[in-house]
């Protein structure tokens, strides 16, 4: 017989004990009608509109329901992915620096500090030949001159 191995996590299955329901649902579900059921016969026996006594209780029904039943992709519930939300903004500095030891941009700087003393060496001897000429230039017509005079 052939034996093939499993590899589901059991860790995330969960106990249903009471109709396929978590006991975090069964609880939300307890506080939905705890704190809903005597706000809406206190605003309906106070005369208050039904549909305004129904919203009333939707609007504090779902976000206990929310609550309760909703988990994300990696089961955290929603008050742990608020918390981390609020730490992200409002606890942590907003900007995070990136630095990075990057041999890359290093040999760039590099190449680029190279570069700007090879044309400053260049504009040296480029400046310093250019005054040998004008040195030059200046003699030989300093040595006319004379010879005119002379002549």
């Amino acid at each position: 017989m052939a034996y093939t191995d499993n590899h589901c996590d059991l860790n995330r299955i969960k106990d249903k004990p009471i109709a396929g329901f978590t006991i975090r649902q069964i609880l939300s579900f307890a506080a939905i009608v705890v704190i809903g059921v005597p706000t809406y016969t206190i605003m309906y026996a106070n005369r208050i509109n039904t549909t305004i006594a129904c919203l009333v209780l939707c609007g504090i029904a779902v976000p206990i329901f929310f609550i309760g039943t909703y988990e994300d992709v990696n089961g955290r519930p929603v008050e742990k992915i608020i918390y981390a939300k609020i730490r992200l903004l409002f606890l942590t500095k907003s900007k995070r620096p990136y630095a990075t030891n990057n041999s890359f941009s290093a040999l760039k700087r590099q190449r680029k500090l190279e570069e700007e003393y090879k044309s400053l060496l260049y504009k040296s001897k480029t400046q310093a030949n250019k005054t040998k000429k004008q040195k030059a230039v200046k003699t030989v017509k300093a040595k006319e001159k004379k010879k005119q005079k002379v002549s």
